[in-house]
């Protein structure tokens, strides 16, 4: 038990950095971690990631918004929607089939990877470089729908949100990747305590694991956030990707 407590914590302290360098709660990294590397079923895996994915929140938010990084009017404006999808979304969950649920993680999972190879390959777009954004009601309307959605893939999946929160507010506000990474990561420990407490009230979060791994993610989380201006987000986006693109193989393989 001691062994298998220390590998999580020296596990979630990379996850918690590069969480908070690419704006996610490290729901895409613990699950996999919680199942192919511990052999968690997938429904306690997703209950004990959400509540990770608030402490990752927690940690680094309070950088960012010390750092003046958060866009808190955007954030007020899609987290609404987004806390009602993850609850929603962990209800969906609770009901469905265990080999439904892998399948369903290795096939969102595949996709983001994919997206996050195509982010990370091309050249930055002009509003990125030159740091404007667009806040027009149909660019925040189709945002608001496009984040009660990825509230749902919260709650279901027990990811935080922010692999697809990101994108839609760097592709769909216009929002430089910076300011993105640090809205999502504020917006994430809302969505995931969402989600959480549906999966909490059911009894299904493991309160050791999720100790060690909150142990860990606190000081990674911390680090990446302070030193998130530093560092080159689009070679650590690369590597994430290429982690998640393996480990959304061997669930939908597993599914199987």
């Amino acid at each position: 038990m001691l062994m298998r407590l220390t590998l999580l914590f020296l596990s979630a302290l990379g996850i918690g950095f590069v969480s908070a360098l690419v704006g996610i709660g490290g729901g895409a990294l613990i699950i996999p971690l919680l199942i192919l590397g511990f052999g968690f079923d997938a429904k306690r895996a997703i209950a004990t990631s959400l509540l990770c994915v608030v402490t990752t929140s927690l940690v680094a938010s309070s950088e960012y918004l010390q750092r003046g990084l958060v866009d808190l009017n955007t954030a007020l404006v899609l987290e609404p929607s987004t806390a009602l999808g993850a609850a929603l979304g962990a209800l969906i969950t609770i009901a469905l089939p265990e080999r439904i649920v892998k399948l369903a993680l290795g096939t969102v999972f595949l996709y983001v990877a994919i997206s996050m190879f195509r982010r990370y390959l091309k050249p930055l777009p002009m509003q990125e470089r030159m740091g404007t954004a667009s806040r027009s009601v149909g660019r925040l309307l189709i945002a608001v729908i496009l984040s009660f959605i990825a509230g749902m893939f919260s709650g279901m999946l027990g990811i935080g949100g922010g692999v697809i929160k990101v994108p839609i507010m760097v592709m769909v506000l216009n929002m430089p990747t910076r300011i993105a990474v640090a809205t999502s990561s504020f917006m994430i420990g809302i969505t995931g305590a969402s989600g959480g407490i549906v999966y909490t009230l059911k009894g299904l979060p493991d309160p050791y694991a999720y100790a060690a791994l909150a142990l860990g993610i606190i000081p990674g989380a911390s680090i990446g956030a302070r030193i998130l201006k530093r560092v080159n987000t689009r070679i650590l986006g690369l590597a994430f990707a290429t982690i998640l693109l393996y480990a959304s193989l061997r669930l939908i393989i597993s599914s199987w």
